[in-house]
């Protein structure tokens, strides 16, 4: 399971064009629970032959009485696997308060915040999490409900790397285990004599990834128990077409300038030049590029339509100041702060 494991992240790093694991320093996102207990396990058995420096960072979110105890453990356990530990606690009500968001937004947006802080402090390459092919299903189902189209309907990507935006931490991410089962992860862990941490609050109906979790995943299941096999078809298929397309549509895109200054341009000619699900997608690879905001499909669909329909200058805005103007002469994206 270990090098099936590295195999898979290997692969898709390449395919990203970054660097292996050998030698790499990894920060693993350790809750405690099954999953990632099961990631620092494999990750430990592969720091020898990999030359692998570990780290495991947990975030305490001060939302149950029980966190400071979990925390207490998960800090015994790196000690004994020889990990060293990073800790913080945070009062996600309050920061949901704050940030004006529910507490599972602003609990997500805290621990991927620490990850962040804490990869940057030891210079770790990666920050790794336990996502395994159980959660690829769920995030295929909720992104399903938001309304989102191919190929962002395949699901969640093994790996991310994304500049800091308003309101969200840069992100550099590695999934290894997206290809695994769940039962994989706990059956190791059982074989091994291993415990783990099982959080009270994944059985609460007040968040969404519970209920789809709790309340759809058995039924769909029910109906195909291979069910998660085709999540995982559908997760390599959407790979390789966006692969395939950020290939075909590289020289549609015009860039200037870095970071707050970069700007993108599709030329009149080059829109003219594709069909409507190639300007489609060549507009979600700039904002993708961007490195801000989502390309939702409403948005680009209406993009579209004023582009056809020559309805000259229209603007657009996305999340994270990115905004997209329609011109005759094409389409402009850049950043731009406030209204």
């Amino acid at each position: 399971m270990a090098l099936e494991t590295v195999r898979f992240a290997e692969e898709e790093l390449q395919l990203a064009g970054k660097p292996g694991l050998h030698g790499a320093r990894l920060l693993a996102a350790f809750s405690g629970g099954a999953d990632s207990t099961a990631l620092l396990v494999l990750a430990c058995a592969l720091r020898g032959q990999l030359g692998m420096d570990i780290h495991a960072a947990h975030l305490d979110h001060g939302l149950r009485e029980e966190s400071r105890a979990e925390a207490e453990a998960a800090r015994s356990f790196c000690e004994k696997l020889g990990v060293p530990f990073h800790t913080k606690r945070e009062d996600v009500h309050a920061l949901a308060e704050d940030w004006g968001c529910g507490i599972e937004e602003a609990g997500r947006r805290a621990r991927y915040a620490f990850l962040e802080e804490c990869r940057a402090s030891i210079d770790a390459s990666w920050v790794v999490t336990a996502h395994h092919s159980g959660d690829l299903a769920e995030d295929v189902i909720m992104r399903l409900t938001r309304g989102a189209a191919w190929p962002g309907l395949g699901g969640m990507r093994a790996v991310v790397e994304e500049a800091p935006a308003p309101h969200r931490a840069g992100r550099h991410i590695l999934r290894p285990l997206l290809m695994l089962d769940k039962e994989q992860l706990t059956g190791m862990l059982e074989r091994l004599g291993v415990d783990w941490v099982e959080d009270s609050s994944n059985q609460s109906r007040e968040w969404k990834r519970n209920r789809v979790r709790n309340d759809i995943m058995p039924l769909l299941l029910a109906e195909n128990p291979s069910f998660n096999e085709g999540v995982r078809r559908l997760w390599r298929n959407a790979r390789e077409d966006e692969r395939w397309w950020e290939g075909r549509l590289e020289n549609t895109l015009e860039v200037q300038g870095e970071g707050d200054e970069r700007r993108i341009r599709i030329s009149s000619s080059a829109l003219d030049g594709l069909s409507r699900m190639g300007r489609m997608r060549v507009m979600a690879e700039a904002v993708k590029r961007m490195e801000r905001g989502q390309a939702r499909t409403d948005t680009l669909e209406n993009m579209d339509d004023a582009w056809q329909n020559r309805r000259f200058p229209r603007r657009f805005s996305f999340a994270g100041w990115l905004k997209a103007e329609v011109t005759a002469r094409g389409i402009l994206f850049f950043l731009s702060p406030g209204r």
